[in-house]
């Protein structure tokens, strides 16, 4: 019996690393396979346990170039109107034009005052990364989307009613000029941080 202090403990520590984190892939709207190929593949989750408490739960896309391409063809199959028409959450990815690393990002927390990554004293810092040895380059911007209506989930079907979605846009550069994009490495690293945990994102990129 005296091991076992030890051995929860071990227990509670896998559990709070080792659980992968699934979408819900699964929205109100059937989508095209492409634009279905494209979100999975840019597309990525983090989560972060505090012991046996969730505090952050982080689905979030990158709108790379070949995902913008996909979902202006899915919105444009659906609706039929141009997007820069209409003023609406979904529009706003919809017209965004991609000169800086944007991405779609949506936060579930079990606190719901730390649900705030737009405001100017959140809990959550975020940075972009592009390599290990470069500092991590603040956003520029945060929107915070208003609705979580079903044209919203339809896109991005892992948004739940508890969440909130945001918009983050990072500069292409660093402060010295260099792209955050290293031309050897290709990636693109997102960090959210608190004083609970790190939730940290990767893609590759072209």
């Amino acid at each position: 019996m005296r091991f076992f202090p030890h051995s929860f403990f071990f227990a509670v520590t896998l559990f709070a690393v080792g659980c992968g984190v699934q979408p819900n892939w699964r929205g109100p709207q059937r989508l095209d396979e492409k634009y279905e190929n494209m979100l999975h593949k840019w597309t990525h989750s983090s989560q972060i346990y505090h012991f046996l408490d969730s505090i952050l739960l982080v689905h979030c896309t990158y709108l790379a170039p070949e995902f913008r391409d996909a979902f202006a063809e899915q919105y444009l199959k659906i609706f039929s109107i141009d997007p820069g028409k209409v003023d609406s959450d979904l529009e706003k990815i919809a017209t965004s034009v991609g000169r800086r690393h944007e991405f779609f990002l949506f936060a579930d927390s079990n606190n719901p005052e730390w649900n705030n990554l737009d405001e100017k004293d959140s809990v959550w810092r975020l940075g972009l990364w592009g390599a290990d040895d470069q500092p991590g380059v603040p956003p520029v911007s945060i929107h915070r989307f208003e609705g979580r209506g079903p044209n919203l989930k339809a896109f991005f079907p892992y948004l739940n009613r508890f969440g909130r979605s945001y918009l983050v846009s990072f500069p292409l550069e660093q402060s010295n000029g260099r792209p955050i994009v290293d031309h050897d490495k290709k990636i693109l690293e997102l960090k959210l941080s608190s004083a609970f945990g790190t939730a940290m994102l990767k893609w590759k990129v072209k």
